[in-house]
């Protein structure tokens, strides 16, 4: 029988991970590949999130929330904006929240005015505003796919922008 060093139950020989506690029964260093317990998430700190985690929430699609992440994770909160990982998603969730309220502020001028010199192209320009959100929507959820595969996709133009941000020392 071997003795959990964390919580002082029993469990049986071979055993690779506590039945009452989760932790690692292993020596520290001994099996190779084994870190923490079965429910730890790999890079987490204890009782945080794991960084493609944090990563990956920093593009949620709705608006507000996202860009809440974003600054949390990339900027304020401690153990997260060290991580370079984090940061450069951070930035590029910026920078893609901007340019989006950017170009349908510019979207909604133009609809507005094209509508009213020519009424019937406002039946052509709903249909496309709405795939112009569809579009942003699987741009942020793919995003969201290849930062949580701890992944970096740059976009054009704001992955490049958002890289040099995530390199500069805080």
């Amino acid at each position: 029988m071997a003795i959990c060093s964390k919580c002082g139950s029993q469990s049986a020989e071979g055993v690779k991970f506590c039945a009452s506690c989760g932790a690692s029964t292993q020596p520290p260093g001994g099996a190779p590949g084994v870190t923490g317990s079965p429910n730890s998430a790999s890079g987490a700190s204890q009782g945080g999130i794991a960084p493609n985690v944090a990563a990956m929430l920093t593009y949620l699609p709705l608006c507000f929330v996202g860009l809440v992440c974003a600054i949390l994770f990339g900027l304020v909160l401690d153990p997260y904006k060290k991580n370079r990982f984090i940061r450069f998603h951070a930035w590029q969730s910026l920078a893609i929240h901007v340019a989006v309220v950017v170009f349908w502020i510019g979207w909604t001028i133009v609809s507005m005015l094209v509508a009213a010199i020519i009424h019937f192209l406002a039946f052509i320009l709903a249909p496309i505003s709405l795939l112009i959100c569809l579009g942003v929507l699987v741009l942020m959820v793919f995003l969201m796919v290849k930062a949580h595969g701890n992944q970096t996709f740059k976009v054009p133009v704001l992955g490049d922008w958002a890289e040099k941000q995530a390199g500069k020392a805080d």
